[in-house]
């Protein structure tokens, strides 16, 4: 699936609003079940929705059902699907992400792209080249996961340097496992210390 192939949806119901990606297909589908307009209306928004197709179009946008507006358009490029998944075109603050409404080939693209859907991530590491840093400390982490791991299973090290290895992992990490670590660090478990060493980078440049 291509990038341009995605559709962005922001649903708007009493001020909170939703995102998600679709294919045109389970777009259509949702717009079928969730809106009250006319098959003509439809079509026309559909129609809308095509033009948006790129560029020549911002967004579509559709008084869905009472109280609900929907906004929709096809993805320009990667960089718009970024900054559509931290928020950038919300409105509302509270916005959020709904995995459960994402069509599976879309989400499988994300992930084919190294592109997290995880708004707290998004949201932190939001500046430009910050994501491409974050990917370089998550690097880090796991070289220094793995030499502590690889000192404490070492057959010639001392039970000394196999226990400062364990105490260290644990210290720094929380688990001495791998899996457990490998499953923290893809979660962004980790990721706060980041965050604290972006401040401290910031304050010292100031």
């Amino acid at each position: 699936m291509n990038i341009t192939d995605m559709i962005l949806v922001t649903e708007k119901h009493k001020g909170s609003e939703t995102n998600s990606i679709m294919d045109l297909l389970d777009f259509i589908d949702f717009a079928v079940k969730e809106s009250w307009l006319s098959l003509k209306e439809l079509a026309e928004d559909m129609e809308t929705l095509g033009r948006t197709c790129g560029g020549k179009e911002k967004w579509m946008e559709s008084c869905f059902a009472e109280n609900t507006t929907l906004f929709a358009r096809y993805c320009a490029d990667e960089k718009q699907l970024e900054a559509f998944l931290r928020g950038s075109y919300n409105t509302d603050k509270e916005w959020k992400f709904d995995e459960q409404r994402c069509s599976e080939n879309c989400l499988d693209c994300l992930k084919g792209l190294g592109i997290s859907t995880d708004k707290r991530s998004q949201q932190e590491y939001e500046m430009p080249g910050q994501m491409k840093k974050l990917d370089e400390h998550r690097s880090r982490l796991q070289n220094q996961f793995n030499l502590f791991y690889t000192l404490s299973q070492n057959a010639l090290a001392t039970d000394s340097i196999k226990s400062e290895a364990v105490k260290a992992m644990y210290e720094e990490f929380g688990t001495g496992r791998q899996e457990v670590f490998i499953n923290n660090l893809e979660d962004g478990k980790y990721d706060p210390g980041f965050t604290h060493e972006a401040k401290q980078r910031k304050e010292r440049a100031i």
